[in-house]
């Protein structure tokens, strides 16, 4: 079986007509993806820009600001008292502690025994 030349001619001509349609193809196929991730990132950023907008809203009412620094700062009113209410504490033992053992001593940090040795030197009020 013998292909004519106007057969592989046609074979060319296909096989150009395919390759040049790869190229172009390929491309819109990874824009569309950039697009897709554009996307998610506009509505991430969108859902962020909402969220900052109920917190500047927020801000602004004054009743939330009291709120903030009474709950964070522990702010009062000039006529209020605070009391503030925690567990209770152990007792410290009235025995002497022990001096520290030679192997705790070693495990000491650098930051430990250079504070330590600051200390060591301080006047004690």
């Amino acid at each position: 079986m013998r292909i004519s030349f106007h057969g592989a001619l046609l074979v060319v001509l296909i096989a150009v007509l395919v390759m040049m349609t790869v190229g172009p193809a390929r491309q819109l196929w990874d824009e569309h993806a950039q697009i897709r991730a554009d996307q998610k990132t506009l509505a991430a950023g969108n859902a962020k820009a909402t969220e900052l907008t109920g917190r500047i809203e927020a801000l602004q009412n004054p009743a939330h600001i009291e709120q903030l620094a009474r709950d964070q700062l522990g702010y009062v009113r000039p006529a209020e008292t605070l009391y503030i209410v925690g567990q209770p504490q152990a007792h410290p033992s009235s025995a002497p502690a022990s001096p520290p053992s030679k192997a705790a001593a070693a495990r000491r940090s650098l930051l430990d025994l250079a504070w330590a040795g600051l200390r060591a030197g301080l006047p004690t009020p």
